[in-house]
């Protein structure tokens, strides 16, 4: 687990315009921030407006309220670091993937003038770094991964030799559910438990992933249920069709002793690839890896020492950034 022990001066706000993730969760409290999440308020994509304008009026009525020195917005959507640019609070900008390798958030009104005036861009992994680095080379700009705190499983809590924790959101742009869906009819002797929202899905789709004996979809866990379920599974399954991607679910299974396969890219190998299952996103290479496994014990410590150490680095010269602008 990091340590917080570095002298922090300055006290922040993590803006998150979603229900609930994991990252922010962990990340706030290491660079002095009051955390808030902003759920949707609509399901219908056609009030997405009117729901980003009831979280800019909400964020910039916690922003007068708490006074922050500093506000980190998680981006995307672009629109989430409104609320400091508008009250003239400096900001940092948390730059998920899709904000530069989806092309609608670059072009949207205001976004390149909201990157550009940030006080500094955190990206996750080096080739993002590379690549954002580029196209905004005057930015400061930060690599820090998922910080990795150890879940411990409950005392006596056993793996199931047949059960596979499917750790995905339905995100369309870089997640192969189709695969997944084939991989799932094939293994029909697994059960595997999903727990994005299915609602993501088309119609025709959803249909088709209800309709499987051996799926069993559970929406939004709560923190301590999803610990129960990611310990008690043989392993996870992440995929991804994304170069420069660091799944989420991958840092869950590091965090876990949780073995773990995972689309094999360059950056999932480097991360990841001295102890988990790299594959081909293919039902041949997912079906093989899967069939494989047995149930065994992992020891995962120094591994997450090595990738804390990288994200305590980063971490204090962002601080000690924002603490020489104060």
């Amino acid at each position: 687990m990091l340590n917080n022990t570095q002298a922090k001066k300055s006290s922040g706000l993590f803006l998150v315009w979603k229900n609930y993730q994991r990252r922010p969760e962990v990340l706030a409290s290491l660079i002095n921030c009051q955390l808030k999440f902003i759920p949707h308020l609509f399901r219908s994509k056609y009030l997405r407006p009117l729901d980003y304008l009831i979280k800019l009026v909400v964020s910039i009525k916690d922003i007068r309220q708490i006074k922050p020195d500093f506000v980190v917005a998680q981006c995307p959507p672009t629109f989430s670091a409104l609320p400091p640019w508008l009250t003239k609070t400096p900001y940092v900008i948390d730059a998920h993937n899709p904000l530069f390798q989806v092309k609608m958030w670059q072009s949207l009104p205001l976004s390149k003038t909201l990157l550009q005036n940030a006080q500094a861009i955190i990206v996750h992994n080096t080739e993002m770094f590379q690549s954002v680095k580029n196209i905004y080379p005057s930015v400061p700009l930060f690599t820090i991964s998922d910080p990795i705190e150890f879940i411990e499983p409950i005392k006596l809590q056993k793996r199931s030799e047949k059960q596979i924790l499917v750790i995905a959101s339905f995100d369309p742009w870089d997640e192969p559910v189709d695969l997944l869906i084939e991989i799932m009819k094939e293994l029909a002797e697994y059960n595997f438990i999903v727990t994005a929202d299915i609602n993501k899905l088309a119609p025709e789709t959803a249909t088709v992933l209800k309709e499987l004996d051996n799926v069993q979809l559970t929406g939004f866990l709560a923190t301590e249920e999803y610990h129960q379920v990611l310990c008690s599974s043989l392993a996870s399954l992440v995929l991804t069709t994304s170069e420069a991607t660091q799944p989420s679910g991958a840092c869950e299974a590091l965090s876990s002793n949780t073995q773990l396969i995972i689309s094999k890219t360059s950056l999932t190998e480097k991360l990841f690839g001295e102890w988990a299952v790299l594959v081909e996103n293919s039902s041949e290479s997912i079906v093989k890896a899967i069939r494989s496994l047995t149930p065994k014990t992992l020891d995962l410590a120094s591994c997450r020492s090595r990738w804390n150490s990288l994200v305590q680095q980063e971490i204090a010269q962002l601080v000690e950034l924002v603490d020489s602008k104060k």
